[in-house]
């Protein structure tokens, strides 16, 4: 039994590592890209899959099958549900009136405010 305990602990952790990837790389994408849509895109597509990914590696981790069922439970409907939110956050951005940037985008460079460039 404790071989068993090792691998699903091993899995686990490789899945929370790799849902906390994803999550960082969704958070730079926020930081990074120019406006709020593209902003959107980038979180909503890294956070889903990073946040299911986290809560099946604490299912595999937990040890309890009642806890890890509800863990599972949730992941899937983080799945289901992240790119209904992100619809509706696009659609309220564009009901509001919030434009998308049009055009060549040149990104500033670091130590040079944006009214020098």
């Amino acid at each position: 039994m404790g071989a068993l305990n090792i691998l699903a602990a091993i899995a686990g952790g490789a899945l929370i590592a790799a849902g906390l990837a994803c999550m960082i790389g969704g958070a730079i994408g926020v930081l990074r890209f120019p406006d709020f849509y593209t902003r959107l895109h980038g979180a909503r597509a890294a956070d889903g899959v990073g946040a299911a990914l986290f809560l099946a590696g604490l299912a595999i981790v937990s040890g309890d099958g009642a806890i890890a069922l509800r863990l599972a439970l949730l992941a899937v409907l983080v799945i289901a549900l992240a790119p209904l939110m992100a619809h509706l956050s696009a659609n309220a951005a564009h009901v509001g009136g919030l434009a998308p940037l049009a055009g060549s985008y040149k990104a500033p460079r670091p130590g040079v405010r944006r009214d020098e460039s």
